[in-house]
């Protein structure tokens, strides 16, 4: 067995009840940040946030790319919006999903505009994860 070592740059410390819970930054003019908590969900194919941060942000929801999303409890609507995402200084352009519903409760952030470009590593043990931008 060979050994090999991963580096990052940055280390997160993660509120853990149930969820890994951490805060990001959105912006649709890449100067006014919205700060987001949000959960980490590496089942989920997008990042979906809640309306009230699109309205925050000047975003009208219903001008994005809509997209049927599926959960273990049914499927909703929700609108793909090109925005800047920024996490402990790394930021990139990420496609952000805003949920139609008001009333839909959770932000998530997933595989594809978030996990995709970062290397990360996660001890949850010491809620913990480590991260730097992909291209490091």
């Amino acid at each position: 067995m060979s050994a090999f070592a991963l580096s990052f740059l940055n280390r997160i410390f993660y509120d853990h009840h149930p969820d890994i819970t951490f805060s990001i930054f959105l912006s649709g003019d890449s100067q006014n940040f919205v700060p987001i908590k949000v959960n980490l969900d590496t089942g989920s194919t997008f990042c979906v946030i809640q309306r009230q941060f699109a309205e925050a942000l000047g975003i009208e929801v219903e001008d994005g790319t809509p997209q049927r999303m599926r959960a273990a409890t049914g499927s909703f609507l929700a609108y793909g919006h090109t925005l800047t995402l920024a996490i402990e200084g790394i930021e990139w352009q990420a496609t952000i999903f805003f949920a139609e519903d008001e009333y839909f409760l959770v932000n998530v952030v997933g595989r594809v505009g978030f996990l995709d470009r970062l290397r990360i590593g996660l001890v949850d043990y010491e809620q913990t994860f480590y991260l730097s931008a992909y291209d490091d």
